[in-house]
C-alpha cells in the first residue's frame, strides 16, 4: 500500500475496502461497501475531512493504481456493480498475507480491551 505517495488513512481506507471484498468472498457489493463505510460516517455523496472526496477516492483513485477492480454484477436487472481486488493489491500482498495482517490486528485490539474480550469469549461460549 505504499504506491502513490498515499497516506495512512486513505490505505486504512483501502484496507477496509479489501477486507470487505474477502469477508465477501472475493467481491464486495458497491451498494454494502457504501453502507459499511456510512457507519463510519463516510458518505459517497460529500467531502470528508480526512479522505477527501470519497467518491472519487474510491472508485477512481484506487482503479486507476490497479489496487481495486469494478464490474457489473453478473445477471443484474439494475446496474449493480461490485468491488474486487486489483492487479496492484495482488502484486503487493496476498490475500493469505492480508488475512494474517487483519488476525493480527484483531488480537491487539481484544489485548487493547481486556474487559471486553473476556466478555465477547463469554458471550461466544454461550452462544456454542
Amino acid at each position: 500500500m505504499h504506491s502513490g505517495g498515499q497516506g495512512l488513512p486513505k490505505a486504512s481506507f483501502l484496507v477496509l475496502v479489501l477486507s470487505l471484498t474477502i469477508w465477501n468472498r472475493d467481491h464486495a457489493p458497491e451498494e454494502e461497501v457504501w453502507g459499511t463505510l456510512s457507519r463510519m460516517w463516510l458518505c459517497a455523496e460529500g467531502e470528508h475531512c480526512v479522505f477527501g472526496e470519497s467518491r472519487e477516492l474510491l472508485p477512481h483513485m484506487w482503479l486507476r493504481e490497479g489496487n481495486l477492480e469494478y464490474q457489473q454484477l453478473p445477471d443484474s436487472h439494475l446496474a449493480c456493480y461490485e468491488f474486487l481486488w486489483g492487479p496492484q493489491a495482488y502484486a503487493e500482498t496476498s490475500k493469505w498475507q492480508f488475512m494474517a495482517f487483519l488476525l493480527r490486528v484483531k488480537q491487539r485490539a481484544l489485548r487493547a480491551f481486556p474487559p471486553l474480550s473476556a466478555e465477547a469469549a463469554r458471550e461466544e461460549d454461550e452462544a456454542a
